[in-house]
């Protein structure tokens, strides 16, 4: 099993149907788990078993894939868990837990491909709740103006803020998209092979047109409401000055007039 410098003791609170480490009871000997820290900050749980080929039947084969299941379903997720078959070895993945089953020879290259598409997932669905939030929040900020003369300075800055939130977003998006769309890699290996399955069935892909296309709008919005606040400020600034040379021409005027009727008095 490869070592990675962010693995943690698996939590406690572990079920009464696993074994002291956390695995469950019925597994290998062998099995193990760790606990990997992701990009978000979130922790995923991960479950290792190896399977000799003496214990290799369709019958053990199922019943370690079954444990692993369940297992994996213990974390609460709004996705339920995806079972990948590949090559004689097993992948369950969901968000906060993960377990891979097969030949002793693969399963530390499956762990690797598995964590790390964990850490492309755990980066998407943290942009997707960030996208979500920003769209609440520019309907809110748009909602509160009626029209664009309404718009105070506190209402530009908040919406200037707003633009530069979703353009690092878009950012942030744009870097990991060669890695979430990345070709198949020909001859396919082992990991790249569990990659594919595993953004295939989670939509990987799609999820992040979506995300992107939401980052994009709100881009677009705020940066059309903050240019117009903006442009509105500057034509506010334009006829004060306008106004202001018109009092001081009436002014002057009015002391030309002053002059010239003091003038005419004293003749």
């Amino acid at each position: 099993m490869n070592s990675d410098a962010h693995d943690t003791p698996a939590r406690d609170g572990s079920p009464a149907t696993e074994a002291s480490g956390g695995v469950p009871i019925g597994l290998p000997a062998s099995s193990t788990v760790c606990s990997k820290r992701l990009p978000t900050g979130e922790i995923l749980e991960f479950l290792v078993v190896p399977v000799e080929a003496s214990a290799s039947g369709i019958d053990a084969v199922a019943a370690i894939v079954g444990t692993m299941r369940e297992w994996v379903s213990v974390v609460p997720s709004a996705q339920p868990p995806v079972v990948v078959p590949l090559y004689d070895c097993h992948v369950v993945w969901t968000p906060g837990r993960a377990a891979v089953a097969g030949p002793p020879d693969r399963v530390a290259t499956l762990e690797r491909a598995a964590v790390d598409f964990a850490r492309q997932e755990a980066e998407l669905r943290d942009a997707e709740r960030r996208s979500v939030a920003l769209m609440d929040a520019i309907d809110i900020d748009t909602a509160g103006v009626a029209e664009i003369d309404a718009i105070s300075r506190e209402q530009r800055t908040t919406l200037t803020t707003r633009y530069r939130v979703a353009v690092a977003l878009s950012r942030g998006l744009s870097l990991v998209a060669p890695a979430m769309r990345a070709p198949p890699v020909h001859p396919p290996t082992l990991a790249s092979q569990l990659g594919e399955r595993l953004r295939d069935r989670t939509r990987l892909v799609e999820r992040h047109e979506l995300v992107t296309d939401r980052a994009e709008f709100v881009e677009r919005v705020a940066e059309f409401w903050a240019g117009r606040a903006v442009e509105l400020g500057v034509a506010k600034q334009q006829t004060g000055l306008e106004w202001a040379i018109v009092v001081l021409l009436v002014v002057q005027t009015a002391l030309l007039v002053v002059d010239l009727l003091a003038q005419r008095g004293s003749l």
